[in-house]
């Protein structure tokens, strides 16, 4: 590459050379006449002229072009500008978005509007912030701005839902809702909304009618939200059972059905099947206890349940205790005892003090051992929300209006739902 150019340099200066040689040789003159004006030069001076107008002429394109593109060039340094400027904008929002500084998301927001004039991102933030600010006002103005999008039609419709939602204006939030249902009838988060507002009002049957047009397997969580509304707005719950075999509720409610039913076995494989996910003792007692005809009943269903909880080698100290309460309904006291004792120290609750008692009063043979100093209270069913602690299962949660959101402490599904890092940007406002 480097020997062509020399050879082209060579090659240039060679036919320059040969020109003004020949040039040189031939010196003759060149005469210009026009009008009473009249010019006489050689060559080299006509050539020297030539290269002189030559030369200015290609400056002056130069200097066109130049200020030609002057807008351009300035309007793309300022584009250079503000995607340094956004970018950084952008890197401040992520990191107030993690630490949770909820009063700096508006002037992070405001600035990538500005350098990035992207309308859609920077309001939903904007909305989002001032929801969560209580700031009603600033929300209205920033779903106007939502609303003259084309491609925000959808988020659009729930900011607006949104609104009266966090107002607490449930009428407003119906007819929103209900509106939004007509062009979305699948849309869960509408449904959602729409069945929470009436389980709210305890218009069961009103709930469930928003729901059960939905149709989404793989969404755990609602379709146990959907077997609970069948149920409760009274349905057969076998078929609730059919909808999602993961709600305690429905679980609970048909082990009763069996057994009004007289089908023992069918409602000790219910247990014994969901007992490991629930660990509730709401399904024990309620399989140990209800409608019981006599002790020979009790001790029917005793054995049944042992052979429920088999498969599980009887490991954990809830499932200890469960067999202990149940050895103590069919009075088997020296059972219930060994259960009992099989229990971890560090685990005993007032439960498991309580029974103690109980088996105590009816042999004489048993008596109370010395009580743990540290001994854990009762669990209690707690809600996911607002962590309002509840002595049984309710659908609605009385102190934050959440509904289906009451667990039992010891659920090992909800172990298995539990990420192992916390959400990062669980500050952030949610559009719920």
């Amino acid at each position: 590459m480097v020997l062509i150019k020399v050879l082209r340099f060579f090659v240039l200066t060679f036919v320059l050379s040969y020109l003004a040689v020949w040039i040189s040789n031939r010196p003759g003159t060149v005469r210009i006449v026009w009008q009473e004006y009249l010019v006489e030069t050689n060559l080299i001076g006509v050539l020297l002229v030539f290269t002189l107008i030559l030369f200015s002429l290609l400056l002056l394109i130069f200097i066109f072009s130049k200020i030609k593109n002057l807008p351009r060039n300035l309007s793309s340094a300022k584009k250079e500008k503000f995607l340094i400027l956004g970018n950084e904008s952008l890197d401040q929002l992520a990191t107030n978005l993690f630490l949770g500084n909820k009063d700096s998301l508006e002037k992070d927001s405001l600035k990538l509007k500005k350098y990035f004039g992207n309308e859609l991102f920077s309001t939903i933030i904007l909305f989002n912030s001032a929801l969560g600010n209580n700031n009603l006002s600033s929300a209205e103005k920033h779903l106007k701005t939502l609303k003259s999008i084309p491609k925000a039609k959808y988020i659009s419709i729930r900011a607006e839902i949104m609104i009266p939602l966090k107002a607490n204006n449930l009428d407003r939030a119906i007819e929103l809702l209900s509106n939004a249902k007509k062009d979305y009838e699948g849309d869960i988060w509408i449904s959602e909304k729409l069945a929470r507002i009436y389980s709210q009002r305890q218009e069961w049957k009103l709930a469930w009618e928003s729901v059960k047009s939905v149709d989404d397997r793989n969404n755990k969580d609602f379709n146990i939200l959907k077997a609970n509304l069948h149920a409760m707005s009274g349905n057969n719950v076998l078929e609730s059972l059919k909808i999602s075999d993961q709600s305690i509720y429905v679980t609970n409610e048909a082990i009763k059905q069996y057994i009004k039913i007289k089908d023992l076995d069918k409602a000790a494989k219910l247990v014994g099947k969901n007992w490991l996910k629930y660990n509730s003792l709401n399904v024990i007692d309620t399989f140990i206890k209800f409608e019981v005809i006599n002790n020979a009943d009790s001790l029917k269903r005793h054995k049944l349940l042992l052979k429920s909880l088999k498969k599980f080698s009887y490991s954990s100290d809830e499932t200890k205790f469960a067999l202990a309460q149940s050895a103590y309904e069919a009075k088997i006291w020296g059972e219930s005892q060994k259960y009992l004792d099989e229990i971890s120290r560090d685990n005993w609750d007032e439960r498991v003090v309580n029974l103690y008692e109980n088996i105590s009063k009816k042999s004489e043979k048993i008596s109370l051992p010395k009580v743990p100093e540290n001994m854990k209270p009762i669990p209690q069913w707690y809600c996911q929300v607002c962590k309002a602690r509840y002595v049984d299962w309710q659908f609605l949660c009385d102190e934050c209006s959440s509904i289906d959101k009451i667990i039992w402490p010891k659920d090992e599904s909800i172990k298995k739902r539990t990420n192992l890092l916390e959400n990062p940007f669980r500050h952030f406002p949610k559009m719920e």
